[in-house]
Parts: C-alpha cells; structure tokens; sequence
C-alpha cells in the first residue's frame, strides 16, 4: 500500500510540475543577392550546419536564397546566423523568420526565452505575454540588435 501511494505522489507531481517554456528561432530565410558560387554554397551549408541546432540549410542559387530550420529547443541567434553566412562572403541583412516565444515590455521587444530577444519595430498592444509563434522579417539594428517587424501571429 505504501508503494502505491507513493507511486500515485510521484505521477501526481509529474503531472502538476509546470512544463518549460518551450520557445526558440524556428527558421529563417535570408536572401543573398549573387548567390552563385558552388565553392561559397558549399561554405556556407557547412559553417552554418556547424551550429549547434541547426536541422537543415537549402540554399537556391538560382532564387539568391538560403533557407535555414532549426531544431526544437535550440539556443542560436539571428546575429550568429548572420555571423557565419557574412564569414563565407554574403550580406545577410534582411531575414524572414519564424519564432516562438512571448511579448515582453509592453509589446515592445519579442523574447525568444533562449537568451536572445528582438526589438518589435511596432509594439504590440494586445501582448498577452502567452507563448505565441510569430512570422516577421528581422533587421540588424545598432549594437547587434534585431528590429523584427511581425506579418502574424498564431
């Protein structure tokens, strides 16, 4: 009896812990104008594949285009992405993303709860401060920041 109880404490505690905030950069696609080099493909897919996190990189050559998905719970950044991607040659200014995480400060910034948080260019006055999934396009700001314009949120 007392194995029982105790095992029925342990599965009500399991189920009662409240669950992590699961929130992270999700993809992003950057266009990359003169996209056209095999050899620089080839560097950038790897380099960035490098990352931690990182599940797949599609580069079209023919659309200038570098399509990077991320894996669940992964810690990279914008600014890391970008980091890699300007290592093998190209300007990565423009990103369109999507993301997971909540509005803080009022609507004004979008963290990732990763470590990593965006300057929303237009706060978001109905921010609930739930987990949400945004899809946007991010700009580098000053400092390293990001200036994330969002197109919707689920």
């Amino acid at each position: 009896m007392k194995s029982l109880l105790c095992c029925v404490m342990m599965l009500a505690a399991v189920v009662l812990l409240p669950c992590a905030a699961h929130a992270e950069l999700r993809r992003a696609e950057f266009a990359l104008p003169g996209m056209d080099c095999v050899y620089c493909n080839g560097a950038m897919s790897t380099a960035v594949k490098k990352l931690d996190g990182v599940e797949s990189v599609e580069l079209a050559a023919d659309k200038g285009l570098a399509v990077i998905r991320l894996k669940a719970d992964n810690k990279i950044t914008l600014q890391q992405l970008r980091r890699v991607i300007k290592s093998v040659g190209y300007d990565a200014k423009t990103a369109t993303i999507t993301a997971r995480g909540r509005f803080a400060e009022g609507g004004s910034t979008f963290d990732l709860l990763n470590g990593a948080v965006l300057q929303v260019a237009d706060a978001r006055r109905d921010a609930t401060g739930a987990i949400v999934e945004i899809t946007g396009t991010a700009k580098p700001g000053e400092q390293d920041a990001e200036i994330l314009t969002i197109t919707a949120v689920r």
